[in-house]
């Protein structure tokens, strides 16, 4: 199966995992050991920076379908020739830091401008900036599925997190990812057959509710690349590709059986 039908084939059966490098870290070593712990943990997809270097080397390293993501039109194009599966327009989170918000006029330029500029059968995705209304993400979801983008992903975004005392992951994972796992149900009660991405806080614990919510995938960054050993993020995408796979199975049951149900 190729690459493409292989991302394709995750969505549709709400399994994809995405483990991502991170849009700025241009640390060809992290970015490296991030790889190989993906590919050795069974994970769907890799999703990496633009830089032309750090693609090839992890091309020549990896099996794994690859996405590069850019907030640069012009090196998403370029990325076309270095045997990338999808070009992503985001995602925004470390942008926000520096006081940078992205509208979707700027979004929707960058789109148009990659979408006519690819030469090559490739997938195009496009993440929905977390800080815009949820009418606007609705509004913006919409017009990148128009133009032809096969996936949108979500993210969260919180301008301040209150002081608390609890200490238990569980908790702390959920709050935030709160707002990305809000901004998924409501993209998918507007547009019920588009494949979307969940990312931003995303975990163990969090991406089944994620795929809960409506996701088709999901994207996890920081609870693996945050991790100091590659045997360490290898055994985590092992852990959250065993919880996808366990939730997408029960999933499939309870829709064969439903089915079932209304035959009878």
């Amino acid at each position: 199966m190729q690459n493409r039908d292989k991302v394709l084939n995750a969505l549709k059966n709400k399994n994809l995992v995405k483990i991502i490098s991170g849009i700025q870290n241009y640390d060809k070593q992290k970015t490296l050991a991030v790889a190989m712990a993906a590919e050795m943990g069974g994970a769907t997809a890799l999703d990496i920076c633009d830089d032309p270097e750090i693609i090839r080397s992890i091309r020549a390293l990896v099996q794994l379908p690859l996405f590069v993501s850019s907030t640069d039109p012009l090196k998403l194009i370029a990325a076309q020739s270095y045997g990338v599966d999808v070009l992503e327009i985001g995602n925004y989170e470390s942008f926000y830091k520096l006081g940078k918000m992205f509208t979707p006029k700027e979004i929707l330029d960058i789109a148009q401008f990659v979408k006519k500029s690819i030469t090559t059968d490739i997938l195009l995705c496009c993440t929905i900036p977390a800080t815009l209304e949820l009418k606007n993400q609705i509004k913006l979801g919409k017009e990148l599925l128009s133009l032809g983008f096969h996936m949108i992903q979500t993210e969260g975004f919180s301008p301040g997190t209150p002081v608390s005392d609890r200490k238990d992951t569980g908790y702390n994972d959920i709050l935030k990812a709160a707002s990305t796992l809000t901004n998924t149900l409501e993209l998918r009660k507007a547009l019920p057959n588009a494949n979307i991405i969940c990312a931003s806080g995303i975990s163990l614990t969090t991406a089944p509710l994620a795929l809960a919510m409506g996701a088709t995938g999901v994207g996890i960054g920081t609870y693996i690349n945050s991790l100091t050993s590659q045997n360490e993020m290898t055994e985590k995408v092992k852990e959250i590709m065993s919880s996808v796979n366990s939730f997408t199975h029960n999933y499939l049951e309870e829709l064969k059986s439903t089915k079932k149900m209304l035959v009878v």
